[in-house]
C-alpha cells in the first residue's frame, strides 16, 4: 500500500480557524420555530489533530477506525486502509452539527428514534459513536439514530442523544456511520477492462475449463472456445460477463490469506490474459452465500511500459501495464476479497451455461 499521511485528511490539514469560519458560513436555513442553533460539540474543532479512533458499535459488533502514520485503518481487518474521505466526512458533519429541537426524554419513547443502544439488542438500528485521542479519551461521543431527510432546506437532519443526557435532540447533518465492513474499507481491486483482455481460461475444480477469448481488442464480444459438436452458443453476448470480471472491481470485506483456504477440490482459477502480455491469475472459493478471491498479477515481462492497443480512448495515453499490475499485486498482497456474487458469476459459467442444442432447420 502506497503510505498515506493523516495530515492530508481533512480533519487536519484544514486550518482550525477556517474549519469554524466554514462551519458557520456554511449553516443551513432551518425552517423551525424551536430552531436552537447550538453546536453540539463546540470544542471539538480545536480538538481534530488530536484525532486517534473512531469506535462504532452497532448490534452486530464493533468496527474500531484508527489513525496511523500511514492512514486510517479497521482495526478488525488486521489494519486494511480505509477510505481518507469517509473519515473526514463523518468527522466534518460532527463539527458542524447543530441542536435543532429537544425531542422525547422518555426512554420507552426512544426506539421509535431508533435511539435504543445497541449493545445485546438484535433489533436497533442505533449506532453509539465514541471519537477518542491519543490518550485513549473521549473527544466526542453520541448515539445516532434514525435520519430526518426534510428540515425544510437542502440538508436533513438525524435524532441522536448525548452521553449522560436523557434529553434526545434532533440536530442538523444526515449522520449515518456505516456499519458494512464495505462501507469504510478502501474497495477498489482492479479496473482492467475487458478491451485489455484477449483469453479467460475457467478452471473447475472438477477438471471442467471453459475458456472465451477476443481475436482483437476492438471485438465487441468473445468467443466461446471448443463448442461441442451439435451446440451453439445461446447469445452472441454470453460469454462477455468473463472478460468483465476485472473491471471497477471493488471489494465488500477483506481477510488475510492465512484466514481462507482454498483447497484444489473446491477452488475455481481463471486466468486472464492481456493483449500486451500481462496475465493475472484469480481463484475463487465459495463459503456459504460468501465469494472470496485472491489475486496475482504477472507483468508483461518487459523493462518498459507496455501499452495497450488504443490506449484508453481518443488521444489517451498508453497504459503502463508494469505499473498496473505491480499497484494490483500491492493491493492483494497478503489479502483475500470477498465479492459480491454478481460480480464474480462471468467465472463461474460452465460450457452448460453458455450453449444449447443446434436448432435443426432453424435460421
Amino acid at each position: 500500500m502506497s503510505p498515506r499521511n493523516f495530515a492530508t485528511l481533512c480533519v487536519v490539514t484544514v486550518v482550525t480557524v477556517v474549519i469554524a469560519g466554514w462551519i458557520v458560513a456554511s449553516r443551513p436555513v432551518i425552517e423551525a420555530s424551536d430552531f436552537d442553533g447550538t453546536l453540539a460539540f463546540p470544542g471539538l474543532v480545536e480538538s481534530l489533530n488530536d484525532l486517534k479512533t473512531i469506535k462504532i458499535r452497532h448490534k452486530d459488533g464493533v468496527f474500531t477506525l484508527q489513525s496511523t502514520g500511514n492512514g486510517w485503518v479497521f482495526v478488525e481487518r488486521d489494519s486494511f486502509p480505509v477510505q481518507d474521505d469517509k473519515i473526514g466526512e463523518l468527522v466534518i458533519k460532527l463539527s458542524r452539527m447543530e441542536k435543532i429541537e429537544p425531542k422525547t426524554k422518555l426512554a420507552e419513547r426512544y426506539g421509535r428514534l431508533d435511539l435504543t443502544y445497541p449493545e445485546g439488542k438484535e433489533d436497533t438500528r442505533a449506532k453509539a459513536v465514541e471519537f477518542l485521542n491519543a490518550d485513549g479519551e473521549t473527544v466526542a461521543s453520541l448515539l445516532v439514530g434514525k435520519r430526518k431527510f426534510t428540515l425544510g432546506s437542502s440538508e436533513g437532519g438525524t435524532y441522536v442523544l448525548f452521553p449522560d443526557d436523557t434529553q434526545a435532540w434532533l440536530v442538523t447533518g444526515e449522520l449515518n456511520p456505516g456499519v458494512r465492513a464495505r462501507d469504510w474499507l478502501v474497495r477498489e481491486i482492479s479496473d482492467i477492462k475487458d478491451k485489455d483482455i484477449k483469453r479467460v481460461t475457467v478452471t473447475h475444480p472438477d477438471g471442467e475449463v471453459l475458456a472465451i477469448s477476443k481475436a482483437r481488442a476492438e471485438d465487441t464480444n468473445y468467443a466461446v472456445e471448443d463448442v461441442p459438436p451439435g451446440m451453439e452458443i445461446l447469445r452472441d453476448t454470453i460469454a462477455n460477463d468473463g472478460g468483465r470480471v476485472l473491471s471497477n472491481l471493488l471489494l465488500d470485506d477483506v481477510k488475510t490469506r492465512a484466514d481462507v483456504e482454498f483447497p484444489e477440490d473446491k477452488t475455481i482459477t481463471a486466468i486472464f490474459e492481456g493483449f500486451e502480455g500481462f496475465t493475472v491469475r484469480v481463484d475463487l472459493i465459495e463459503d456459504g452465500d460468501q465469494n472470496w478471491l485472491r489475486f496475482q498479477g504477472t507483468a508483461p515481462g518487459s523493462n518498459s511500459p507496455a501499452a495497450s492497443p488504443e490506449g484508453d480512448g481518443d488521444g489517451a495515453e498508453a497504459k503502463d501495464w508494469n505499473a498496473i499490475i505491480a499497484d494490483l499485486n500491492a493491493k492483494s498482497d497478503g489479502w483475500v476479497f470477498q465479492l459480491p456474487g454478481y460480480e464474480v458469476s462471468g467465472i463461474k459459467k460452465r460450457m452448460a451455461d453458455m450453449v444449447r442444442e443446434t436448432e435443426v432447420g432453424g435460421v
